[in-house]
C-alpha cells in the first residue's frame, strides 16, 4: 500500500519522515510526503493508503477509513509536556476513525489508556517518534553545517527560546486564530484558556533576563558569537531591539535547530524541547531559570541540563566549551517519555505498516497533477508570496505559513537522504520523484510491478 504523510512544519518533521520513508521503503511501501497537497492526493483519489495522521483531522481520517485505508496517528507534539486533561482528550477526538495510535514512550501511552474506554487500549502501541531517531550523537556528521562553522565557529553559545507569549501574530490574536481551527477546539476550553494565559503572563517574566542573558555573555566573551534561536512562532524584532549594539549577538531561526546545535559549543534553554534534542545530541546544556513555576514551566524539559538560577551561573557554566556533556543520569529519566532510547521508531512503524500492507489492497502511485493543478497549486504559491509583502498583522500571517514549509527542491530532498545513507548505509537506495510543490513520492529503487497511478484530481 501506499504510505501518505503531510508535513506542517517541515523544519520540525521533515527529516524524521524522510528518515521513516526510507525504512518504509526497505520493506517495499512507497511514501507520498509534503504539504497540504498529500491530503490532496488522498482525499481525490478514493484509494487505499496507510496514512499517518498528526493533527487528528476527523474528517480526513473517515474519509481514508471508507476508501479502505489504514489511519495510524503519528502526532509531531506528543504529550510529553502536558499531561492535562484536555490536552489527551482533544488528542484523542479520533478513537472512532483511528487504527493505531503510536506513543512516544509508555507514559503518553498511559495518559491515553487513562483516559480511553477498556475496549479501545489496545489502540494504542509504545513506538517513540522518527524524528528522534536522528537526535543523537551518531547523526552529528549529518546536521553539521559547515555555513554556520564558518560564520560563528564551534564555540558559540546557543539561546533557544520557546516563549508563544511573545507570537509574531501577538498571543491573544493566535489563541482565537487556533479557537477558530476545527482541529483546536481545545483553545475554546475555559479552564485550558485560563492555563494558557497564566502561563502566557509567567513567559513575560522570562523574555527580558533571557534577553540581558544574551548581552552578558556577548560582553563576558567577546570573542564569542552568542546565537538567539526563537521558536518559529516568536517575535525576532523583540530580542534584535535589545542586542543590536553588540556585534557578537546574533537573532537567526533559519535551518534545522539541529544544524546549530550540531556546532555549539554550549546550549541554553528554559523549557524548549530543543533542550532534549541538544542533551540527547551529547552538547553541554544549561537550563536558565531566573524563575522558576514548577505548574507552568513545561514539566518534561525544564529539568534537563545543568540548572542556573542567574547571569553569572551560565556564565560559570559556558566558559569551559569543552566540558563534557552532562546528562547520563537525565537520559536515563527520560525512559518512560521516549521509546527511542531503547528503539529505533522508524524501524517499529515501518513494521506496523508493513503488518497492515501485507493484508491490505494492491498499491497505487500518484502522478504529477495535470497542467491545470498544477497552475493552481503554483498561483496559490504566488499568491502567498505577494500576500506576504502586505504590512502589519495580514502580511505577518502569511510569512508565518510560508516559514513553515519554504519551497524545497528536489536536490534537497535527495541530498537529505544520501546524506542519511552516509551515516546508516543499511539504509535502502530509493527514487524520488518531485510530484509538485513541496510534494514528493519516495518509493524503492525497484519500481513496484503492475501499480497504477492517480492524479491528484481522479
Amino acid at each position: 500500500m501506499l504510505c501518505a504523510i503531510p508535513i506542517e512544519i517541515a523544519m520540525r518533521e521533515l527529516d524524521g519522515v524522510l528518515y521513516l520513508a526510507l525504512h518504509l521503503a526497505a520493506r517495499g511501501l512507497p511514501t507520498l510526503l509534503g504539504e497540504r497537497m498529500v491530503n490532496r492526493y488522498v482525499l481525490s483519489s478514493g484509494k487505499p493508503v496507510i496514512y499517518f495522521d498528526s493533527d487528528q483531522d476527523v474528517s480526513v481520517n473517515t474519509a481514508v477509513l471508507a476508501s479502505g485505508g489504514v489511519v495510524l496517528n503519528l502526532n509531531p507534539e506528543g504529550l510529553n509536556q502536558w499531561g492535562r486533561d484536555e490536552v489527551v482528550d482533544n488528542h484523542l477526538r479520533i478513537l472512532s476513525c483511528v487504527s493505531r495510535i503510536c506513543a512516544w514512550g509508555d507514559h503518553q501511552a498511559r495518559l491515553f489508556r487513562s483516559r480511553m474506554p477498556e475496549d479501545k487500549a489496545d489502540l494504542v502501541t509504545v513506538t517513540g517518534y522518527p524524528s528522534f531517531d536522528l537526535a543523537c550523537r551518531k547523526f552529528l556528521p549529518y546536521y553539521r553545517d559547515e555555513s554556520l562553522v564558518r560564520q560563528h565557529g564551534e564555540d558559540y553559545t546557543l539561546i533557544n527560546t520557546s516563549f508563544t507569549c511573545n507570537h509574531v501574530m501577538g498571543f491573544d490574536y493566535y489563541i482565537s486564530m487556533l479557537g477558530r481551527m476545527k482541529e483546536w477546539r481545545i483553545y475554546k476550553d475555559e479552564g485550558f484558556m485560563n492555563f494558557m494565559r497564566r502561563t502566557a503572563k509567567y513567559q513575560r517574566q522570562l523574555l527580558e533576563p533571557f534577553a540581558e542573558l544574551a548581552r552578558r555573555l556577548a560582553i563576558r566573551f567577546p570573542e564569542r558569537h552568542v546565537i538567539i534561536r526563537p521558536h518559529p512562532v516568536e517575535n525576532m524584532d523583540f530580542y534584535r531591539d535589545r542586542t543590536r549594539d553588540l556585534p557578537n549577538v546574533f537573532v537567526d531561526r533559519s535551518g534545522s535547530v539541529r544544524n546549530w546545535i550540531a556546532s555549539a559549543g554550549a546550549v541554553v534553554h528554559h523549557d524548549c524541547t530543543t533542550g532534549l534534542e541538544a542533551l540527547l545530541m551529547g552538547k553541554p546544556l544549561i537550563q536558565y531559570r531566573p524563575i522558576f513555576d514548577e505548574e507552568l514551566a513545561a514539566p518534561l524539559v525544564s529539568h534537563l541540563g545543568a540548572p542556573a538560577a542567574n547571569a553569572e551561573e551560565v556564565i560559570s557554566l559556558a566558559a569551559d566549551t569543552g566540558q563534557a556533556a552532562f546528562g547520563g543520569a537525565q537520559c536515563e529519566a527520560l525512559q518512560p517519555h521516549f521509546a527511542n532510547l531503547r528503539q529505533n521508531a522508524s524501524r517499529v512503524i515501518a513494521d506496523l505498516a508493513a503488518s497492515y500492507a501485507a493484508r491490505g489492497p494492491e498499491t497505487w502511485l500518484p502522478r504529477p497533477p495535470g497542467l491545470w493543478e498544477s497552475l493552481s497549486c503554483w498561483r496559490k504559491y504566488a499568491s502567498k508570496l505577494l500576500r506576504a509583502r502586505q504590512p502589519g498583522r495580514n502580511g505577518r500571517k502569511v510569512r508565518y505559513a510560508l516559514a513553515k514549509f519554504p519551497r524545497t527542491s528536489l536536490e534537497e530532498i535527495r541530498n537529505r537522504i544520501e546524506r542519511m545513507r552516509s551515516v546508516e548505509p543499511d539504509l535502502p537506495r530509493v527514487d524520488v520523484e518531485h510530484l509538485t510543490l513541496n510534494t514528493f513520492l519516495v518509493k524503492p529503487e525497484a519500481r513496484l510491478e503492475g501499480a497504477h497511478g492517480a492524479s491528484p484530481s481522479a
